[in-house]
This record gives C-alpha cells, structure tokens and sequence, in this order.
C-alpha cells in the first residue's frame, strides 16, 4: 500500500504528522479518540508544535488520514484557537472507558480473578 493510501482511523499511528488546511504542520497524533466495539471515530489528541498544551481535532475536521500525515480542514489560525485539551473537561469520568475501548487499554478480566 503506498503511504499516502487513505487508511481508517484504527490504522493511525501516534507521532503521525498532523497538517492544517493552509499546509503548515501543526503538530503530531497524540492519542486517537475513538471506539473500537461500536466504530465510532470522535477525533485526535494532537500535540501542537510550539505549544505545551495538546488540543482536539474532532472527526468532523479531519480531511483525510494516512501513513504520512493526517490532514484537518482548520487552518493554523483556528487550530491555535481551539482549546488545550483537557481529558476531565472534555469527557466527564463517566465516558472515558466508552471513548476509549481499545483492546490495548482493557483490562484483563482474568487478572482480577483469585489465584484457585
């Protein structure tokens, strides 16, 4: 598959560039929000260049996504814009194990039973 193949949301690998409308990289793929058991893609914890701080790139603002880069429709500017990331802001306690179900950050079930 050549590396600018669009890819699904469950193929981005974290550190992929991330790219604004107007062609300037704003940063790299921090984490991908998302859930696997019901396919649903809610957007990207991107870490910006220059900036302590990660943001949010929603679903909606992503243009397209592959093995080199991921593309959103915001430009810098809007980017700049947005506001830091903020887990316990952005998605109450409640939601984090549905955001995030990927097999990697499930728990074992058998290593919460008793040795017997």
């Amino acid at each position: 598959m050549p590396e600018t193949e669009p890819i699904s949301w469950r193929s981005i690998v974290y550190g992929t560039p991330v790219t604004a409308a107007d062609g300037i990289r704003i940063g790299a793929v921090r984490e991908v929000l998302g859930s696997d058991a019901e396919d649903i893609f809610h957007g990207l914890r991107v870490a910006l260049t220059g900036r302590r701080a990660d943001v949010m790139v929603s679903a909606d603002d992503i243009e397209s996504m592959s093995l080199v880069e991921v593309r959103t429709v915001l430009t810098r500017s809007q980017v700049d814009r947005l506001p830091a990331y903020d887990e316990t802001a952005t998605f109450h306690l409640a939601s984090v194990g549905w955001l995030r179900k990927h097999l990697g950050w499930q728990k074992d079930a058998k290593s919460d039973e008793e040795p017997g």
